[in-house]
C-alpha cells in the first residue's frame, strides 16, 4: 500500500483546503454568533472537550483570554456525567467541540448550560449530531468533510480555526484569519524533510513534547497523535512544568521535541531547551528563531508569524511526523489498535 493511498496522509493534505471553506462559509455565521455573545456579555467562559477537541479548547482558552480578556475553564466533564454535581454556569459562554457531536459529556455539558440560561455554541463535524442540534444556531460546521482515519486530523485544526474566528469577531482586533491557509501549507510542502526527521525516531518507546503559551496545546496533540499513531509512550507538557519535576526523567535515551516559537514565550523555551541539555538529553526543536533551532540535535524551521498563528504550522507538523513515523513502525495509523472514530464512554 502507497503512503498516497493512507486516508490520514490524504486528509493531512486537505487541511488547508478545509480551512478556506470554513473561512468563506462560517464567517458571517461567527460574526453574528459573536454578536449574541457581545450583548449577552458573559463573564466568562466554560470550553468542553475530550481528547483533541479537549487539546483544541486548551488553544481556545489562550486566544479567547489573550485576544478578548474573557477568563476561561475547560469543563469538568465527570463533574457533568459521573458525580452528577455540575457547578452554576449562569451568565457564561458555554462552548462544546467534538469530532462526531455524540461526546457524552460535552453534550451534558451544553444541557445544562441550555437549561441555566447561558449561552452555548457548538463546534462540530457532524451537522445531524446531538450537539449540532443543542446549540441550535450556534452551532458551527468545520466543513472538514468526511474524515476517516481515527487520528483525527483535519477536524482538529478546523476546530482550532473556529476558535480563532471567534476569538477575532469578538475582539474587532481584524487580525489576518485567513493567514491559516498558508502556514499549513507551507509546512505541507516540508513532507519530505519531516519523513526524514521523523526517521531518526523508528526506535523510540519513550518521548516528551514541549511547548508553552499558545504552543501548549499543540505539544498536548502531538504527544497524543505519538501515542495514538505510533504506540509510543508521548507526554505533552508545559515547557515550564517540565522543569518543576518532570525533567528528572531526562536523559540521552528520552528525546525531546520543544516547540519554541520566536515570540513572547522565546526566552522561556531557550532556557528550557539549554537544561535539557545540560542533562545529555536528544533535543528536535520546532521554531523560527536561529538561536533556538542552533541547539537542537535536529531541527525543523518554521517561517515567522503572528503569535496566535504557530499552532495551526506546529500541529501540521505533528501530524506529518507521526503519520510517517507510524509508517517506518509499519503500524497502519489510520486504524491503531483498540481505537474507533467516535468514543463514547
Amino acid at each position: 500500500m502507497s503512503e498516497e493511498q493512507f486516508k490520514m496522509l490524504t486528509e493531512i493534505k486537505q487541511v488547508p483546503a478545509v480551512l478556506e471553506k470554513l473561512l468563506d462559509v462560517e464567517t458571517p455565521h461567527m460574526k453574528a454568533i459573536a454578536t449574541q455573545i457581545k450583548q449577552y456579555n458573559p463573564a466568562f467562559a466554560v470550553l468542553s472537550g475530550r481528547g483533541s477537541s479537549d487539546n483544541a479548547c486548551v488553544y481556545g482558552q489562550y486566544v479567547l483570554e489573550l485576544l478578548d480578556d474573557l477568563p476561561c475553564s475547560l469543563s469538568t466533564g465527570s463533574i457533568y456525567t459521573l458525580y452528577k454535581n455540575p457547578p452554576h454556569i449562569a451568565n457564561a459562554l458555554v462552548l462544546g467541540v467534538s469530532q462526531s457531536g455524540e461526546t457524552d459529556d460535552v453534550c451534558e455539558t451544553i444541557k445544562l448550560a441550555n437549561k441555566e440560561g447561558s449561552i452555548t455554541m457548538a463546534v462540530t463535524n457532524n451537522p445531524e449530531s446531538t450537539l449540532f442540534k443543542l446549540a441550535g444556531d450556534n452551532a458551527v460546521y468545520m466543513q472538514a468533510g468526511k474524515e476517516e482515519s481515527v487520528c483525527a486530523t483535519k477536524s482538529f485544526t478546523a476546530s482550532l480555526a473556529a476558535f480563532l474566528m471567534l476569538a477575532n469577531e469578538l475582539s474587532n482586533k481584524n487580525i489576518n484569519t485567513s493567514a491559516i491557509i498558508d502556514v499549513t501549507q507551507h509546512v505541507i510542502e516540508q513532507e519530505e524533510q519531516i519523513a526524514s526527521l521523523a526517521s531518526h525516531y523508528t526506535f523510540a518507546s519513550n518521548l516528551v513534547v514541549l511547548g508553552t503559551g499558545l504552543s501548549y496545546s499543540a505539544a498536548l496533540e502531538t504527544a497524543l497523535k505519538l501515542k495514538e499513531s505510533c504506540y509510543i509512550s508521548a507526554w505533552g507538557m508545559s515547557s515550564v512544568d517540565f522543569l518543576h519535576g518532570p525533567v528528572a526523567i531526562a536523559s540521552n535515551m528520552f528525546p525531546i521535541i520543544v516547540l519554541a516559537p520566536n515570540d513572547e514565550t522565546l526566552q522561556v523555551s531557550l532556557n528550557v531547551i539549554n537544561r535539557v541539555k545540560q542533562v545529555g538529553a536528544h533535543v528536535l526543536v520546532i521554531s523560527d528563531s536561529e538561536d533556538a533551532l542552533k541547539l537542537g540535535d535536529l531541527a525543523f524551521t518554521l517561517p515567522h508569524m503572528e503569535n496566535y498563528l504557530y499552532p495551526f504550522s506546529e500541529v501540521t507538523f505533528a501530524q506529518l511526523f507521526a503519520f510517517h513515523l507510524a509508517r517506518l513502525r509499519n503500524i497502519n495509523p489510520d486504524a491503531p489498535r483498540y481505537l474507533s472514530k467516535v468514543t463514547q464512554v
